[in-house]
């Protein structure tokens, strides 16, 4: 049983087209015997989750199933695997916007779950890509909240400018 405390996450060393059903089939010809995931999407991944290269996210397992992603790490960790090669390319913006919604409805369901680390924290790789900083996909999580955050103010400076203008004209 998986017990998560922290998100590894690596790049599939793909093409951008790549999908899901890719990597699951992939995975099932290198690892057979692994028994299936309980999800029908993509039973066969290691990864708990595949972000294509258009942002569509596809849950491949159960938090609680283990990960077949990181030798050592799979029944501590959620597994997220980005299409496309972080040694050639940086993820999509579509990406990225889908990793700062993912990552944020996991921390929603397991706030223990918030630390991020590449997989070559835990296997001589250079998975999630030698392009990409260890704290990359920490990163855009924090770059969007703050860029929330901004959002936030400006709306809230908006409505006090409302209220005074509002109060100079009584």
């Amino acid at each position: 049983m998986n017990i998560p405390t922290k998100i590894v996450t690596h790049t599939a060393v793909s093409a951008k087209h790549h999908t899901a059903q890719d990597v699951n089939n992939w995975h099932r010809d290198r690892w057979n015997g692994y028994s299936p995931s309980r999800r029908p999407e993509a039973p066969y991944a290691g990864y708990h989750y595949i972000i294509e290269w258009d942002g569509n996210t596809v849950q491949c397992r159960d938090h609680d199933e283990e990960g077949i992603h990181c030798r050592g790490q799979n029944f501590s960790s959620i597994g997220v695997c980005f299409m496309g090669n972080g040694d050639l390319h940086y993820p999509s913006k579509e990406q990225e916007e889908a990793w700062s919604y993912l990552y944020e409805t996991l921390i929603a369901e397991m706030p223990e779950v918030r630390a991020t680390y590449p997989h070559r924290k835990y296997s001589p790789k250079s998975c999630h890509g030698s392009l990409l900083s260890d704290t990359y996909f920490a990163d855009i999580v924090d770059r969007q909240q703050k860029m929330s955050y901004i959002e936030e103010l400006k709306a809230l400076i908006n409505k006090l400018q409302s209220l005074l203008l509002q109060r100079r004209m009584k």
